[in-house]
C-alpha cells in the first residue's frame, strides 16, 4: 500500500514515526509532502530538502514531493533543482492565497511540463481561496495532473455546500449528501483531476453517507488514492503532545474495504492508482 499524505517535522513527528506508523498498517511507501512558509508567518514550515533526505535515507519506503511558495521570485528555478534532486510532486499546495493566483498557475504549467502532479489542500478562510474558481485552473492547464484535498474538497462532494457566513457553517459537514457537488462532477469531467482521501475531511466524506460513498469510490476507482495525512507516531493513535487520539489509517481502511466492491477496486485505490500516477514499478 501507498499512503499518498503524510508529513515529517510538524510538532516533533520524526522520521522513525512516520516508519513506525507504516509498520503498522502493512504500508509500504509513504508520500512525504513539505510545506513552503519562508515568506509567511505561519508555523508548520516543511523543508523539500527534509523530504528530499527522507526518500535519501529511505528510498524503498519514502517519495518526496517538493513545495516552494509562487510568490518567490525564483520559485520555478527552485522546482527544476528539486525536480533534478528526486521530487516526484509538487505540494502539499497549503498557503493563504487564492488558488487561481498569477504565480501559482506558472508553477501549475511548469509542473504540467515537469510531469509533477500538484497536491492543493482546499478550506474555506484558510487555504486556496476561491474554490469555485478551481475549474477554471483544471480548464487551463489540461497537461499539469491535480490532486485535491482537505475540507472545502470533500465538503464539495456535495451540492449543498455550507459556505463562510452561514448559520451553522462547519468545515465539515454531515448529513446525506445532494448529488451533483463539484468535487464528484470534476472528477468526472476532468481526467487529469484526482482525490486525496485523506485526514478528517476525507474520512467523513466516506462516513457521511455511505449508499453515495459506495457509489462515490466505485464510480471513480482509478481517480481515488488513499492517504492519511495522519499525525499519530504508532500507527495506534499517539498525538504527541495532543495525547492519544486516532489514527485516520486504523479508521479509513476498514471503511474503504467495506464501500470498495471488490478487490481490484480497494488495490486500486491503496496503491494501483498512486503507483500509475507517479510511474512506479
Amino acid at each position: 500500500m501507498i499512503d499518498f499524505h503524510q508529513h515529517i517535522g510538524s510538532r516533533g513527528r520524526t522520521l522513525e514515526h512516520l516508519l513506525a506508523h507504516q509498520e503498522a498498517h502493512g504500508v509500504k511507501q509513504a508520500v512525504v509532502l513539505p510545506i513552503d512558509r519562508s515568506l509567511s508567518e505561519e508555523g508548520g514550515h516543511m523543508p523539500t530538502e527534509a523530504a528530499l533526505e527522507a526518500a535519501r535515507t529511505y528510498p524503498d519506503r519514502m517519495i518526496a514531493f517538493c513545495h516552494v511558495d509562487p510568490r518567490h521570485p525564483d520559485a520555478l528555478d527552485q522546482i527544476r533543482r528539486f525536480h533534478a534532486a528526486g521530487a516526484r510532486g509538487y505540494g502539499e499546495h497549503k498557503l493563504r492565497l487564492p488558488c487561481d493566483l498569477p504565480e501559482a498557475k506558472a508553477v501549475y504549467r511548469l509542473c504540467g511540463e515537469l510531469s509533477l502532479p500538484v497536491l492543493l489542500h482546499f478550506e474555506y478562510l484558510n487555504y486556496n481561496h476561491n474554490f469555485a474558481g478551481f475549474e477554471q485552473v483544471l480548464r487551463d492547464h489540461p497537461e499539469t495532473t491535480f490532486i485535491g484535498h482537505a475540507q472545502a474538497w470533500w465538503a464539495n462532494v456535495s451540492a449543498a455546500v455550507p459556505q463562510p457566513g452561514d448559520a451553522g457553517f462547519t468545515n465539515y459537514p454531515k448529513g446525506p449528501v445532494v448529488r451533483g457537488g463539484l468535487t464528484d462532477r470534476w472528477l468526472s469531467e476532468y481526467p487529469h483531476l484526482y482525490a486525496d482521501l485523506s485526514a478528517g475531511s476525507g474520512l467523513g466524506a466516506l462516513t457521511r453517507d455511505p449508499e453515495f460513498a459506495r457509489e462515490f469510490v466505485n464510480r471513480h476507482r482509478k481517480k481515488l488514492l488513499w492517504a492519511t495525512d495522519c499525525p499519530c507516531r504508532d500507527g495506534r493513535g499517539d498525538w504527541g503532545e495532543q495525547g492519544q487520539r486516532e489514527c485516520f489509517a486504523a479508521r479509513s481502511l476498514p471503511v474503504l474495504r467495506e464501500l470498495c466492491a471488490d478487490q481490484e477496486t480497494f488495490d486500486d485505490a491503496t496503491g494501483g492508482n498512486a503507483r500509475r500516477l507517479l510511474g512506479l514499478n
